[in-house]
């Protein structure tokens, strides 16, 4: 069985994708196999020979020097053939504000963090996460601000303040990995 490899935990947008990949594709009988990071998987590729990679087009990588999808993309022209691409929505960015905090630290993914200077000006510091889950893990900390997925708020506090919502879809591509 092939598996198709993606960005964990099972809260990621990647995985939400990742299974309606596997849906739609119930001949390949696909397992999902879920990462820390997607640089993980770029680091592993020759473990992974035949295996399917995942990867939304928006992603931008943190670790290797905020380099962009497109960049890696030509990269790692030798290693990955472009097999499928597809449309699906992100469960919806929020953006929420602890005013009980004040330590102008904000928290989101390296793909959205223009997003969230231009939604949270007043955020000095801007801190980017393996992943958006990731992000509202650590503004929940330390936070005053984070863009995270809808879905991983489970309540907000009275201190919590909403400053945007936005639905969003992304193009998702499949690689397999030669």
């Amino acid at each position: 069985m092939k598996k198709l490899h993606t960005l964990g935990p099972k809260k990621t947008d990647s995985y939400q994708a990742a299974k309606f990949y596997q849906q739609s594709h119930i001949e390949d009988s696909l397992q999902i196999e879920l990462h820390t990071n997607f640089e993980e998987i770029y680091a592993n590729l020759a473990n992974y020979t035949d295996d399917y990679f995942l990867i939304p087009v928006a992603f931008c990588s943190r670790i290797l020097g905020n380099l962009s999808f497109g960049q890696l993309h030509y990269r790692y022209l030798k290693r990955l053939k472009t097999i499928d691409s597809f449309i699906f929505a992100l469960n919806p960015l929020i953006c929420i504000e602890n005013s009980a905090i004040n330590t102008k630290k904000a928290y989101t993914h390296a793909a959205t963090a223009d997003l969230l200077k231009e939604i949270c000006p007043d955020a000095d510091e801007i801190i980017t996460c393996a992943s958006k889950y990731e992000a509202y893990q650590r503004y929940k900390v330390d936070g005053q601000f984070v863009l995270t997925n809808e879905n991983n708020i489970l309540e907000l506090s009275k201190k919590e303040v909403i400053h945007a919502r936005l639905p969003v879809e992304i193009i998702w591509c499949v690689y397999q990995i030669v």
